[in-house]
């Protein structure tokens, strides 16, 4: 073989490995991005169930949601496979942990006001979305 082919076919593998790299990673962030989604999703769901005027405070249920909520996080975290993304979820769940225990105090005291849900849904979308790059 002259050294031309030869630095065509380096040329080439190099290529094809930069193409199938770049597809795993895509796929890869593709996957992470669903699960940041599914976590927006739940913390969403748990401002919506325990924002809510006039309801009494069930501290059993509150905990339990708060519970599932930390496996959620702490599965996605371990699960996570673009490594770069760990350190967002790792963020996304103080941001989680810090909104369970602000809405514990507002909802345990009875200081749920009809703006609390719409700007701490606001807060959490707005930090979703730039977790997302969007």
């Amino acid at each position: 073989m002259n050294s031309t082919s030869v630095a065509r076919n380096v040329l080439l593998y190099v290529a094809a490995m930069f193409i199938t790299s770049c597809g795993t990673a895509t796929f890869t962030k593709t996957g992470s991005d669903a699960t940041i989604e599914s976590l927006r999703s739940f913390q969403l769901a748990f401002i919506d169930e325990f924002a809510v005027r006039g309801k009494k405070f069930n501290a059993a249920a509150f905990n339990a949601k708060v519970n599932e909520g930390n496996a959620k996080f702490q599965q996605a975290i371990a699960d996570e496979k673009f490594t770069a993304r760990r350190p967002v979820l790792v963020d996304l769940k103080a941001q989680f942990d810090a909104d369970a225990a602000h809405l514990k105090s507002k909802a345990s005291h009875g200081k749920i006001t009809p703006a609390l849900a719409g700007e701490m849904k606001k807060d959490v979308n707005k930090i979703y979305d730039h977790a997302l790059g969007r």
